[in-house]
């Protein structure tokens, strides 16, 4: 959950850069959004400092990284140094959108009428951030039109909503993310050419973790430090014998594998001392999907989405914060928040009107809520009655 990202425990003073971040981002959306980038590594301070040196540009920023290396902790970084720190800073997923229509539509906005569905005028991301920054993660996933509409935007900072006829200005910076290799996508001719080198004048490299050090044990044990501090519980620490086998692990999926493998782990431990016993068959399964590249698409979430239900049940919080945002920031994935409402839905007897005061939500934001849904095509399909 986005809770357990990091922003909530505050580690020791990292560097000079890492540290104005965090402060920022602290400013900007408060504690619980903390932004902090862990790490002691050269190659990691050389790209805060490069992300610091980009920040005074306005030019567009590709970064590149594997899966799970941190790219939208340092385009939140870029954003939180640039001049346009104080206006918007929306992230989208292209991978999301398999839709042409659809990405052309949430990037760019449409026109009532202008493909089945488009039942309003729609305002798209670029419109909605105008004077503030634009996260594109996962750009090689975007359809030939998009990016035909996105070279557009970078070219002549103008947006062609979806069957409109006349482009409207818009003042906003583009900074995007890829783990793939887009060269070899334009050689293939699955990216454009021209968009490419448009995009490669400011690159920002993440490195992996293999690269980083000993970088792994302080992020592992920050996220444990976290997850302390989410469930109100003692602090726990790895035996030595557990750094030992962790310290021989590849961590294929990063960032993300290493904060996968402290969240189980801590939760699976009975002491306050965390053995190799805790880690279960992750570390092998971790290897394995980052294998088959499906951490580019499926995120780790810190605690399953069946204990979420049980939260927003409780009436701990509401939906906005349990859901909304952590599936925004992909936390959790299209099913998982599918199986929430689901098991929402089996409580009110498949209505969502009732589900609102068992998700938090205001009566008047029941528009908002079923657009989302509807949006994100996050309504499920079936659903099991309660007892």
């Amino acid at each position: 959950m986005k809770v357990l990202q990091s922003r909530t425990a505050v580690p020791e003073p990292l560097s000079r850069v890492a540290d104005l971040v965090a402060a920022r981002s602290v400013e900007r959306w408060g504690d619980r959004k903390r932004t902090t980038i862990i790490g002691r590594h050269p190659s990691v301070d050389a790209a805060l400092e490069q992300a610091a040196r980009f920040a005074r540009s306005d030019s567009p920023v590709l970064i590149t990284g594997e899966t799970g290396t941190g790219k939208e902790l340092f385009a939140r970084a870029l954003y939180l140094l640039s001049p346009r720190c104080n206006g918007e800073f929306l992230s989208v997923n292209c991978a999301q959108y398999r839709d042409n229509q659809l990405i052309s539509s949430e990037l760019f906005g449409h026109k009532r009428g202008s493909f089945t569905g488009a039942v309003n005028d729609h305002q798209g991301i670029f419109e909605a951030a105008d004077g503030g920054v634009v996260f594109l993660d996962e750009i090689a996933e975007l359809s030939a039109q998009a990016q035909a509409l996105l070279l557009r935007l970078l070219s002549e900072g103008e947006i062609l909503p979806v069957g409109a006829n006349r482009s409207r200005q818009v003042n906003v910076r583009t900074v995007m993310a890829t783990n793939r290799n887009l060269k070899e996508m334009v050689e293939a001719g699955t990216f454009r050419a021209d968009l490419y080198y448009r995009l490669r004048q400011l690159h920002l490299r993440i490195p992996p973790v293999r690269e980083r050090g000993a970088d792994w044990k302080l992020i592992i044990e920050h996220y444990v430090e976290a997850a302390a501090a989410v469930a109100g519980a003692e602090q726990k620490q790895f035996s030595p014998r557990a750094l030992e086998v962790l310290g021989q692990h590849h961590w294929p999926g990063n960032v993300r594998e290493l904060r996968a493998v402290a969240e189980s782990s801590f939760h699976l431990s009975d002491g306050l001392v965390i053995g190799p016993e805790s880690f279960g068959e992750s570390l092998e399964s971790l290897e394995s999907l980052a294998r088959l590249r499906e951490l580019r698409s499926v995120p780790f979430v810190s605690i399953q989405h069946e204990a979420v239900l049980e939260r927003l049940l409780a009436g701990e919080r509401s939906f906005w914060e349990l859901v909304y945002e952590p599936f925004l920031e992909r936390d959790f994935n299209r099913y998982q928040v599918r199986d929430i409402v689901a098991g929402g839905l089996s409580q009110s007897g498949g209505s969502y009107k009732r589900l609102l005061a068992l998700f938090g939500i205001a009566q008047e934001d029941y528009p908002k809520f079923m657009d989302f849904l509807r949006h994100h095509r996050l309504k499920p399909t079936t659903w099991r009655p309660g007892p």
